[in-house]
C-alpha cells in the first residue's frame, strides 16, 4: 500500500467512533481497501494484513452483506495467498533451523528456536491441507449463496456477469474474464469440482425457469396482473427455494479468517521485517 493510501487510511480511522457502530465511517475504509485489493498485482498496492482482515468483518458484521460477496471472495482469495505464504516460511525457518542446529558455525552464535517456537511452525505446516480445505469450501458455499440471493435482489440484471464470474465460459457469446482471483489458484481437482457445482446450479437455474413459468401460468388463468406476480414474486420464490442457512458459513469462514489472522500474528511477532 503506497504512502498516500495509508494516511488516507490513518485519518479515516481516526475519525470512527468505536463506541458504536459508525457505518459510513467503516464503509468509507472498506471501500478504500476493497479498491486497493483490486490493484494488489503491484508491490505498493498489497494491503497490511490487519486491513485485510478489517474489510471481510466488515462485510460480515454487524450483519452479513450478502451482496458484497463477490469483493469478499477476492479478499479471502488474497487470505488464502497470505497463508499459503506463511506456510512456506514457516518451512523455511524450520529448515533453517534444523540446519543450524546441526551444524553450528564456528565462533558465531545463532538464535535457534525454541521447543514451543519449532511444535507451532510443525502445526502451520500440518493443518495447511485442512485449512484449504476449509477455504475452498467457503468459496464454493458463498458462490451458492449469493445466486440464490442474486435471483430476487434489485441488482438482479448482474446475474449473468456474476455466472461468469464464477464458471467462465459459462454464458454462450459471452467472453468476458472473469473478475474473481481465485480461480487462478485452484488445483485440477479444485477445477473439477467447480465443474460439478456449475452443472448444480444450472439444473437448480432450470427448475426455477420451470417454476416461474408455472407461476405464470397460473396466475393469468386466476387473473392476476403482471404487477400483482411481481409484488408477490420474492416472497414466494424464498418459499419455494428456501436459502442456505448463512450461519453454519460464517461459522467455518470466521474460524478459517482468526486461524489465519493468528498464524500471520505470530510470525509477524517472532519473526518482524528488518528495519
Amino acid at each position: 500500500m503506497n504512502s498516500e493510501n495509508r494516511k488516507q487510511l490513518e485519518a479515516q480511522l481516526s475519525r470512527i467512533n468505536w463506541d458504536e457502530y459508525n457505518t459510513l465511517a467503516h464503509r468509507a475504509i472498506y471501500d478504500k481497501v476493497v479498491g486497493t485489493a483490486g490493484a494488489a498485482g503491484s508491490d505498493s498496492a498489497v494491503i497490511p494484513p490487519a486491513l485485510l482482515f478489517y474489510a471481510i468483518r466488515n462485510i460480515l458484521r454487524p450483519a452479513f452483506i450478502v451482496g458484497q460477496i463477490p469483493d469478499l471472495l477476492n479478499l479471502l482469495t488474497t487470505v488464502e495467498g497470505l497463508r499459503q505464504f506463511a506456510t512456506k516460511q514457516s518451512g523455511q525457518i524450520l529448515a533453517l533451523n534444523q540446519f543450524y542446529t546441526e551444524r553450528p558455525p564456528d565462533g558465531q552464535e545463532v538464535r535457534v528456536l525454541s521447543t514451543k517456537e519449532m511444535r507451532t511452525l510443525a502445526h502451520y505446516q500440518a493443518q495447511s491441507e485442512r485449512l484449504r480445505e476449509k477455504y475452498f469450501i467457503i468459496m464454493k458455499s458463498l458462490c451458492r449463496v449469493y445466486i440464490h440471493y442474486l435471483w430476487t435482489a434489485p441488482e438482479s440484471c448482474l446475474l449473468a456477469m456474476r455466472l461468469n464470474d464464477f464458471f467462465p465460459g459459462c454464458i454462450e457469446d459471452y467472453n468476458q474474464p472473469s473478475s474473481l482471483r481465485f480461480h487462478m489458484d485452484l488445483c485440477e481437482n479444485e477445477k473439477a469440482e467447480f465443474g460439478e457445482l456449475k452443472d448444480e446450479i444450472s439444473a437448480w437455474m432450470k427448475i426455477i425457469l420451470e417454476w416461474e413459468y408455472e407461476r405464470e401460468k397460473s396466475g393469468k388463468q386466476h387473473g392476476y396482473s403482471k404487477a400483482d406476480l411481481s409484488a408477490s414474486f420474492k416472497d414466494e420464490f424464498q418459499v419455494a427455494f428456501p436459502p442456505l442457512d448463512c450461519a453454519d458459513i460464517l461459522d467455518v469462514l470466521v474460524r478459517y479468517l482468526t486461524t489465519v489472522e493468528d498464524m500471520t500474528n505470530k510470525l509477524e511477532k517472532w519473526f518482524p521485517p528488518l528495519t
